[in-house]
């Protein structure tokens, strides 16, 4: 999928198919593809140049999954177009962290368990099975890490007519002896529009955030506490690179972009509410052009702390969907809150 912008044209498509269920002709279909290059960066044996990548479409929305790049989502689309409101490229180009780390990013949704410290990736993910009917499409993916001794088992979920991608996610400490101090995050690489006065915003529910750091400081000094929504939250206001993490508790378990053009936002959220515990985020900025491999895209992180006993569990569930016909009131935290909860009534 091509979306290094996403073009106003395919946004306005949005409103045409989300505006309503009635009229779509929905059947989940799943379908395995191999033919599709993409970069190999992890020196294991069981890496692929030519990987698996799952299609799972509900003639609504499409969405893709690349378990032998540890990608739980690839991408997420509307079944009509060729664009992803997940960052995605299969052959990335590597950039430099700050910090001087080496690292490539093909963008989507993945976990920090099962996690390759060398290569600063997601360890490969098995791709164990499928089973599809004209409701629902469901994936089953599972990874283990051997350093930290667990077990990462995932279940993807499209159901017909329906923009929700469900993502149930449940880690095991596979030891018999040990129990685990887990520091756990996932990441969302969330597309931006590259245009340099785009008005993209970051929806964030907290009240505070702190400047974690910025290019020559540009944002002000690390550790600076800022009052939320700030500009930061536009992507026009972000000039260079930028990391920054929540400072106050969240106050709802979501994150997500919105798109004033289309007056669209692609949102992430989950269950149980307080199972992540605050936020990380930070984005190359607008001028990402002046860094090699760098590319518009904010990248969204969730994090949490846990411990597990020897062979238990823990579980979330994360969704994934498009809300649209939003207007600046709709943009408060509370107001989407309540329109999340809407989905399920």
């Amino acid at each position: 999928m091509k979306n290094h912008k996403l073009s106003i044209s395919i946004l306005i498509a949005i409103g045409v198919v989300l505006g309503g269920f009635s009229g779509v002709q929905s059947k989940v279909s799943i379908n395995i593809t191999q033919d599709q290059y993409v970069l190999p960066v992890a020196e294991l044996a069981s890496t692929k140049t030519n990987p698996d990548i799952i299609h799972i479409d509900n003639n609504l929305v499409s969405i893709e999954i690349i378990p032998n790049r540890g990608r739980v989502l690839s991408s997420y689309g509307l079944s009509s177009s060729q664009q992803s409101f997940l960052y995605q490229k299969h052959v990335p180009d590597p950039m430099v962290l700050p910090g001087g780390l080496h690292t490539v990013e093909f963008g989507g949704y993945y976990l920090s368990l099962p996690w390759n410290t060398r290569d600063r990736q997601p360890f490969d993910l098995t791709f164990e099975g499928s089973q599809s009917t004209e409701s629902l499409g469901e994936v089953y993916l599972s990874g283990k890490d051997m350093f930290q001794k667990t077990l990462t088992e995932v279940w993807i979920r499209l159901k017909d007519a329906n923009p929700i991608v469900e993502i149930v996610t449940k880690i095991t400490n596979t030891s018999k002896k040990n129990p685990k101090d887990l520091d756990f995050r996932d990441f969302v690489v969330f597309s931006v529009n590259n245009a340099m006065e785009s008005n993209d915003q970051i929806l964030l529910p907290v009240e505070k955030i702190k400047l974690i750091d910025s290019k020559d400081n540009w944002a002000g000094v690390k550790e600076r506490v800022l009052e939320w929504p700030a500009p930061l939250s536009q992507w026009k206001s972000i000039n260079q690179y930028l990391s920054f993490g929540s400072e106050s508790p969240l106050l709802f378990p979501f994150g997500g972009v919105y798109y004033p053009e289309t007056k669209t936002a692609f949102i992430k959220f989950w269950t149980p509410d307080d199972f992540f515990t605050g936020a990380e985020i930070w984005s190359w900025g607008k001028e990402y052009q002046k860094e090699p491999g760098a590319a518009p895209y904010v990248v969204y992180s969730n994090t949490t702390r846990f411990t597990l006993p020897p062979q238990k569990s823990k579980s979330f569930t994360t969704y994934f969907t498009l809300l649209n016909e939003l207007s600046e009131q709709d943009l408060s935290p509370e107001a989407i809150q309540q329109k999340l909860s809407d989905l399920f009534k």
